[in-house]
């Protein structure tokens, strides 16, 4: 039950495509494959930092939410950081092109416009 209580939020994971994991207790942060079948596979070291959210754009640039944004490219090398005034926690791409990350933090949503974004699916 400990590890539904940590859960901060929910991720589509994409058969065929890597699926980030973020873990705030052990401050690590792993990657994995999806197999056709939903299940994870192929678990790697991403990043020595752990938060509270994380999500991904389709540069296959990861944020994760510790503390502050910090941003990681594709190789898991640090490349930004994004100041937030509180703690952040759940992260989201959404806006009409994708580009916003939604930030929620304690008693305060903050956007912040990125330059790759997230594919927005719209179903009808």
């Amino acid at each position: 039950m400990h590890d539904v209580l940590r859960a901060f939020g929910l991720a589509r994971a994409i058969p065929g495509q890597r699926f980030y994991i973020s873990d705030e207790e052990e401050e690590k942060t792993y990657s994995a494959n999806v197999s056709a079948d939903g299940t994870l596979s192929d678990l790697k070291l991403f990043a020595e930092r752990g938060g509270e959210g994380l999500a991904w754009d389709k540069a296959g640039n990861v944020y994760i939410a510790a503390g502050q944004i910090y941003v990681y490219n594709s190789m898991g090398e640090e490349i930004n950081e994004i100041d937030v005034p509180e703690r952040p926690s759940p992260l989201v791409f959404g806006g009409a092109d994708g580009k916003t990350l939604f930030i929620a933090a304690r008693s305060s949503l903050y956007a912040v416009e990125t330059k790759y974004g997230y594919q927005v699916r719209v179903s009808h």
